[in-house]
């Protein structure tokens, strides 16, 4: 394998992990803040409830 075809190798592997772990990162931080707003409303629908 040359380097031209090796750094060409690296750059799609590196570009096909980045676009991975974004997209796991997004999906970890968008299930976070749906829990955090679906206890909220349980949290306003309680205390709405209460009063």
């Amino acid at each position: 394998m040359t380097e031209v075809q090796n750094f060409m190798l690296m750059v799609c592997f590196g570009c096909t992990m980045g676009f991975l772990i974004g997209t796991f990162s997004i999906m970890v931080s968008d299930g976070i803040q749906y829990l955090i707003k679906k206890r909220r409303a349980k949290k306003e629908q309680k205390k709405q409830n209460n009063e």
